[in-house]
């Protein structure tokens, strides 16, 4: 199945596209996802996985507008045609 994937800076810097498509297994999860992405472009990898090969805490997801973190995290179920936004670390305060 395919999913429209899009980055937002810093991440996207090392894309040369942006949005991207990514095809994935049916009954794929937020985590294949990433997996998928750092499979296509090497690069991301330290960005997105600790030293234990975890995502990064600080890493965020919407998928189709809604956090992960109120769905069920990085198990999140992902759907033929979803929108997939990942997100650096936000700060401020």
């Amino acid at each position: 199945m395919r999913v429209r994937v899009t980055l937002y800076f810093p991440f996207r810097e090392e894309l040369p596209e942006n949005p991207l498509e990514l095809e994935l297994p049916q009954g794929a999860v937020a985590a294949q996802v990433v997996e998928a992405l750092v499979a296509r472009f090497p690069s991301l990898r330290l960005r997105f996985y600790d030293a234990q090969g975890q995502i990064q805490r600080h890493i965020s997801a919407l998928v189709n507008g809604i956090s992960i973190q109120f769905q069920r995290g990085w198990s999140t179920p992902i759907s033929e045609s979803d929108e997939v936004v990942l997100l650096p670390p936000v700060g401020g305060g």
